[in-house]
C-alpha cells in the first residue's frame, strides 16, 4: 500500500475556528509502515479542515478524499514517529520542521 501524506498545521493554538489548508507541507509517499507507526498516537479531529477549492472557494472537510474521519497527532509525537519513513531530503527537512514547533501543536493527517 503506498499513499501520500500531507500534514495541515494548526497555527494558532487553541483555536475554535477550523484549520485553515493553506498551513501545509507534503510529506510524500508513505508505506504501511509509517501507517502502523502512527495508528497508536491519533487523535480524532472534530472541528475540520478548510480545504481551497477551485471552484467553491474553501470547503470544510471533516474527512480525507478517502473518506476516513480526520485525525491529528500532537507535534511533540510526531516528529520521531515520521523520521523513521524519512529518507529523502525533502521528508527529513519536514521532521526538522515539524520538531521546531511547540509540542502541542495539532498536526492534521490528510492521507490522499
Amino acid at each position: 500500500m503506498s499513499l501520500s501524506l500531507t500534514l495541515v498545521f494548526e497555527r494558532f493554538h487553541p483555536s475554535a475556528e477550523p484549520i485553515l489548508a493553506s498551513n501545509k507541507l507534503s510529506f510524500g509517499y508513505v508505506d504501511a509502515t509509517l501507517v502502523d507507526a502512527l495508528a497508536d498516537v491519533v487523535v480524532p479531529f472534530k472541528d475540520g479542515v478548510e480545504w481551497p477549492d477551485d471552484e467553491t472557494g474553501l470547503v470544510l472537510r471533516h474527512t480525507d478524499p478517502y473518506g476516513r474521519p480526520l485525525t491529528y497527532v500532537p507535534a511533540a509525537l510526531l516528529g520521531t514517529r515520521l523520521a523513521i519513513a524519512a529518507k529523502a531530503p525533502w521528508s527529513q527537512a519536514v521532521v526538522t520542521f515539524i520538531g521546531a514547533l511547540p509540542a502541542s501543536t495539532r498536526v492534521v493527517l490528510w492521507w490522499h
